[in-house]
C-alpha cells in the first residue's frame, strides 16, 4: 500500500516497531474520550492474539510524536485525529481500502469524505459527564447485576432489537466481563446499563435499556446514574454514545455534555 500523505507532508505508515506502538498508545490515551473507542477495541484484539503491529497505522510528527492514529483490521477501519490538518492522508486510506471495508468510523468534521453510495450513514450522538445531576422525581432501587440475573437481563434486551440474538447463558458471560447495573420494579430487574468500555482512564456507559412495560418510570435513567457514579466514584471519566437525538434531553438533564459526533459508515447489503 502507498503512504498517504497528510497536508503537512507526513504519511500514514504502519506502526510496526515497539516505539510506534507505544507511541500510539500513548496518544490515544491521551486524547480522552475520543481515544476509548479505537483504544478498546485495540485491547479486544490483543486479547484474541490480534497483534498490534498488524492493524495500526500512523502519521508521526517531526518530533516522533503521533499525530494521526488508524486502526484497520478485517474491513474495519477507526480514524483518529487531533486535527483536520491530516483529513487529506486519512481520506487516502479509506480510498485505498474502500473496496474491502464493511464499516467505517470517523469523528464528524474531521474527514471530508466522499459520496460513500455504497454505505449506509448512522450517526451517534458523543457526551461526556464531568459530574452527574440527580433529578428531582425519585428513581427505582438500582444494584450491581449478579450472574443470576442473566434470565431477567434476556428478557429485558430481549425487547430491544439490537440485542434480540443473545440468549441468557450470553448475559452470563458477558456479566463476567462487564461490570452493569439494574433496576427493580415490582420485584423484578426492568433496566439495565453496562460498563461496554474501559481504556485509559475512560469507561463507556453503554447498553442501556428498558423494558417496554416499565418506560417512563425512571429506570433508565437510574440505571445510566448508577453506572456513572460508580465510574466517577472509582476516579474514572464517563463517556456516552447514542443514535437517537431525542434521547438528549434523557441524557444531559442527567449532567451529560454534548462533545461531538461519530459518523457510521456500513457497507449495504
Amino acid at each position: 500500500m502507498k503512504r498517504e500523505r497528510s497536508c503537512h507532508g507526513g504519511a500514514f505508515q504502519p506502526a510496526s516497531d515497539p516505539t510506534a506502538i507505544d507511541r500510539v498508545r500513548q496518544y490515544l490515551i491521551a486524547q480522552g474520550w475520543a481515544g476509548l473507542f479505537a483504544g478498546e477495541h485495540l485491547k479486544r484484539l490483543e486479547a484474541t492474539g490480534v497483534k498490534a503491529d498488524a492493524v495500526l497505522w500512523w502519521v508521526p510528527g517531526r518530533a516522533g510524536e503521533a499525530r494521526a492514529v488508524a486502526l484497520l483490521h478485517d474491513g474495519r477501519l477507526e480514524v483518529l485525529m487531533s486535527s483536520s490538518d491530516e483529513g487529506a492522508a486519512a481520506l487516502e486510506l479509506l480510498q485505498a481500502n474502500r473496496s474491502a471495508l464493511q464499516w467505517i468510523s470517523l469523528r464528524e468534521g474531521a474527514v471530508a469524505y466522499p459520496g460513500l453510495d455504497e454505505f449506509t450513514l448512522y450517526r451517534r450522538e458523543l457526551a461526556v459527564a464531568p459530574q452527574i445531576r440527580m433529578p428531582e422525581c425519585s428513581l427505582p432501587r438500582t444494584r450491581p447485576a449478579r450472574p443470576e440475573d442473566a434470565e431477567q437481563l434476556y428478557w429485558v434486551y430481549d425487547s430491544v432489537s439490537w440485542m434480540r440474538q443473545d440468549t441468557p447463558q450470553a448475559w452470563r458471560e458477558r456479566l463476567a466481563e462487564q461490570r452493569c447495573w439494574v433496576a427493580e420494579l415490582e420485584g423484578q430487574v426492568v433496566a439495565a446499563a453496562r460498563w461496554t468500555m474501559s481504556f485509559g482512564q475512560w469507561v463507556e456507559v453503554g447498553g442501556v435499556a428498558t423494558h417496554p412495560e416499565f418506560r417512563r418510570r425512571a429506570a433508565g435513567s437510574a440505571v445510566t446514574l448508577a453506572a456513572a457514579s460508580a465510574a466517577l466514584t472509582e476516579g474514572k471519566q464517563v463517556a456516552l454514545r447514542y443514535s437517537d437525538p431525542a434521547l438528549a434531553i434523557l441524557y444531559h438533564a442527567l449532567g451529560f455534555e454534548h462533545v461531538g459526533r461519530e459518523l457510521v459508515f456500513h457497507r449495504k447489503g
